[in-house]
């Protein structure tokens, strides 16, 4: 059986639509989704369960860095009690739409702010949203480390 990473097939599906859709212009609603995006970063970084609780559906599901899979409760749990303190920092951000569902994805710069030496870590995520009558809402969040050394060999 052949494996395809999740990354892959996303953006197989994405630039297939992308030819598909070409008619329509979703730029708004990529400019929204991509300051959600980030402003959902921040948020995590600040703790800010407002934000996330707004932004965040109810049947939400994280995988996060380290493989563990949470529900919408457990994750702003999670949040409300992360002892690390953050900054985060989005870019190369991609949106591709089905419809009133969109998938986002992009890559995250984690600085841990401590009295020592600055630690810097990245991510590359992947996340679901609908439009919904209150606005666009996160489903699914994929998060993967990205390992400096993943092409030495």
């Amino acid at each position: 059986m052949i494996k395809l990473s999740f990354a892959v097939v996303v953006a197989m599906f994405c630039s297939d639509y992308a030819v598909a859709d070409a008619t329509t212009d979703r730029s708004a609603d990529t400019a929204e989704l991509t300051r959600l995006a980030i402003e959902s970063g921040r948020a995590y970084a600040r703790r800010d369960l407002a934000t996330l609780e707004q932004f965040t559906a109810q049947d939400y599901v994280q995988t996060d860095v380290r493989g563990g899979i949470l529900n919408r409760a457990e994750w702003l749990e999670f949040v409300k009690n992360r002892k690390s303190d953050l900054a985060v920092d989005s870019d190369e951000i991609e949106v591709c739409f089905y419809e009133d569902v969109a998938v986002v994805m992009g890559h995250w710069r984690y600085t841990l702010k401590s009295t020592g030496p600055e630690a810097i870590s990245y991510s590359r995520w992947t996340s679901v949203w609908t439009h919904e009558s209150d606005g666009w809402k996160r489903h699914i969040f994929q998060n993967t480390y990205v390992n400096p050394n993943a092409d030495d060999r």
